[in-house]
């Protein structure tokens, strides 16, 4: 199966057609005096507000002791996962059979990678 380099992607499509419909509009420095004229009271209040919110956070997530059900969710994951592991019945497969199947895995995830970097 031959791949067409002549075909354009969907991103390339979108950037032609925009680029045919592109419409400049002057502000002459109208969205410069705009931002400057913003007060810098409002930025900073944002900033306190931000780091308020922050803190808050944090505080609740410490109070009611967050860490202990951030260890509890990680072992839980972790042994819902060995046990899942655990319970795969490999004896019906011939050692052959999963060398096999790894093998062919393997190749076409290999090809699959090497053909995309063209």
């Amino acid at each position: 199966m031959e791949i067409n380099n002549n075909m354009k992607t969907d991103d390339e499509l979108l950037e032609q057609f925009f680029s045919a419909s592109k419409l400049d509009i002057e502000d002459n420095g109208f969205s410069d005096r705009v931002m400057r004229q913003i007060p810098q009271r409002a930025k900073c209040a944002n900033k306190i507000w931000t780091t308020f919110c922050f803190a808050a956070v944090m505080a609740l997530f410490l109070l009611f002791d967050g860490i202990k059900d951030l260890r509890m969710l990680a072992s839980n994951f972790i042994g819902d996962t060995a046990g899942y592991l655990a319970s795969i019945d490999l004896s019906r497969f011939s050692p052959t059979l999963l060398l096999a199947s790894a093998l062919i895995l393997g190749t076409v995830g290999a090809y699959n990678v090497l053909s995309n970097q063209r």
